[in-house]
């Protein structure tokens, strides 16, 4: 039996088929569950899932303290982009504006101007740069993954996402986490293999892995390295 009570946010979501079990450095333990799910009923999962929430919340807590440890903010010199081989070199000019901008400078140089002592507005001008980028390069990449597939779906969409390289909604919507650039090809092309077979599959049953494998033969080990990357992300994609 559990020795101590764990502490946990609940939340409701339409588009959940199952109780899902998240844990984050911000958050904490998060449980997912569909819309009419009786909540008196999350106790005695937590329990049986007791031994697993404690090793993920010691985990989150080691890298809470490792992200304290880090150093001031400051603007990255240089970004790359694995995922579409590209590597762009920043030059950062302060001035007096009271917001922050990034412009293509040509030649993969980024010219970033403003409030540079303000780590929130540069957080949100690179975030909205690097959507950007990855609408006009992995949405193509997904449209043509999906025709070769023959997994069609009807809307794409790229977001800034905490905790999930991609999702896809009942309404045949794929989502993908624009750091999805930081990555790999090979990763970015299992995260999308694996949304496009939802389209199919609405769910993670025997039969959505199996359809998974034949387009990914890989995917265990990609579905490692996936897991493993939010901890290389450098501190600006934080």
């Amino acid at each position: 039996m559990p020795d101590a009570p764990i502490l946990y946010r609940l939340r409701v979501s339409p588009r959940a088929r199952d109780v899902s079990l998240r844990v984050t450095i911000d958050r904490g333990l998060e449980v997912v569950v569909p819309e009419h799910f009786d909540p008196v009923l999350v106790p005695r999962l937590l329990d049986r899932m007791y031994d697993w929430i404690r090793r993920a919340l010691a985990r989150a807590e080691v890298n809470r303290r490792q992200r304290e440890a880090e150093p001031p903010w400051r603007l990255p010199r240089e970004i790359s982009l694995p995922a579409i081989g590209e590597r762009w070199e920043v030059i950062a000019k302060e001035s007096t504006r009271a917001s922050v901008s990034i412009h293509d400078a040509g030649r993969e140089r980024l010219s970033i101007i403003g409030a540079l002592h303000d780590e929130r507005a540069c957080r949100a001008a690179l975030g909205r740069w690097l959507v950007r980028r990855a609408r006009h390069d992995l949405v193509p990449q997904l449209d043509a993954l999906s025709k070769e597939l023959g997994l069609c779906y009807r809307r794409a969409q790229v977001r800034l996402q905490r905790s999930r390289w991609g999702s896809c909604s009942s309404k045949k919507a794929v989502s993908l986490n624009a750091k999805l650039l930081l990555l790999p090809p090979a990763a970015v092309r299992s995260v999308m293999i694996h949304e496009l077979c939802h389209l199919a599959e609405m769910n993670h049953s025997a039969r959505f892995w199996s359809l998974v494998a034949r387009h990914d033969p890989d995917f265990h080990s990609h579905r490692k390295s996936l897991r493993e990357a939010w901890r290389s992300m450098p501190p600006w994609a934080r």
